[in-house]
């Protein structure tokens, strides 16, 4: 269940993801991918949970398409970033407290799968499949490293702050 603190927090959280996007692009065109939004939808999905991974994840990509672009693509990147949060808010639940340098390469590992989950589509309508693939693998590098960058230097940050703002679940005891 969301409380109104729980959606205050996803509304700002999908503010930082939709502003760290579209601002990356316009002011490092010249790095293209390194943006923060993967990054900030895994450390909220560890943090958060799968659900809240899930509806940042969708909203951050439908907000920040409005201003970079709508098109069939959309539907691919809510996928990929919605199985990205599922994924990470599930191993947020299994491992409580993971370490900076696991999460960071995990997160470097999720540019190169968000990359292949975008190329998907195109394995029905292209005749060269793995050579367009491979011609784009330098953007799923910049990704990957962005990501790794990104998750390195905001996940402390952030788990600091959701220590204050989100209280630890109540722990029932049996009798």
């Amino acid at each position: 269940m969301f409380t109104t603190r729980k959606l205050t927090l996803l509304a700002m959280l999908t503010a930082l993801a939709v502003v760290g996007r579209i601002y990356a692009n316009v002011l490092f065109p010249f790095l293209p991918n390194m943006q923060p939004m993967t990054s900030v939808i895994i450390i909220c999905s560890l943090l958060l949970g799968p659900a809240a991974g899930v509806i940042i994840a969708v909203l951050s990509t439908l907000l920040s398409n409005m201003i970079l672009g709508m098109g069939l693509w959309t539907l691919w990147q809510i996928l990929a970033w919605g199985l990205i949060g599922l994924t990470f808010g599930l191993i947020g639940k299994l491992w409580r407290d993971p370490p900076l340098i696991v999460m960071t390469a995990a997160s470097v590992l999720t540019g190169y799968v968000y990359g292949i989950l975008i190329s998907l589509p195109y394995v029905f309508i292209m005749e060269h499949f793995l050579a367009y693939y491979l011609a784009g693998i330098s953007f799923d590098t910049m990704h990957a490293v962005g990501n790794g960058i990104f998750f390195f230097i905001l996940y402390p940050v952030l788990r600091r702050l959701f220590n204050k703002w989100v209280p630890a679940p109540k722990r029932t005891t049996s009798s």
